[in-house]
């Protein structure tokens, strides 16, 4: 059965979390620094040579700023795909108008555009009304009523 829980996205590394985590190297405590960073493997050995002899320690030293990075990209992957389904869904706007346009002269209510719009998590009533407000402002919609007395709204 698949899970119902969402996918959460891996949490952000920081550079000097990590070198902390490496000074602890000189206190004999070996690779938390490749832990921090993902990297379980060569952490655990790390942990067991004591830094393959200290010199594994000292090169990651240097190398704290990639590790960081690289650690950090299954993070920048999500925010990447975020923002690329944010730009596929089209503003609340663009929609109103597109519904007002294909409703033509019979016009939409607000349950219509409840209905018929790809509404965010957070859209409600109010932001819509809000959005419709708006572009009546702007004398892109009109405000008027239809046969049986509902409120209607239609391209201007």
């Amino acid at each position: 059965m698949p899970s119902l829980s969402p996918v959460l996205p891996p949490e952000r590394r920081h550079v000097a979390v990590g070198y902390v985590l490496w000074a602890l190297g000189l206190m004999g405590v070996c690779g938390l620094q490749r832990f921090y960073t993902r990297r379980p493997v060569s952490g655990t050995l790390w942990l067991l040579t004591l830094g393959c002899c200290g010199i594994g320690q000292l090169v990651d030293l240097f190398l704290m700023p990639e590790l960081v990075r690289t650690a950090n990209q299954p993070l920048a992957l999500h925010e990447a795909l975020a923002a690329a389904d944010a730009e596929k869904t089209p503003s609340l706007q663009r929609q109103l108008l597109v519904l007002a346009r294909q409703a033509g002269t019979k016009g939409f209510t607000i349950n219509d555009a409840m209905l018929a719009l790809e509404l965010g998590r957070d859209d409600d009533v109010t932001k819509v009304r809000q959005e419709i407000d708006q572009l009546m402002g702007e004398h892109l919609l009109d405000v008027g009523n239809d046969e049986r007395g509902r409120v209607v709204y239609r391209e201007f």
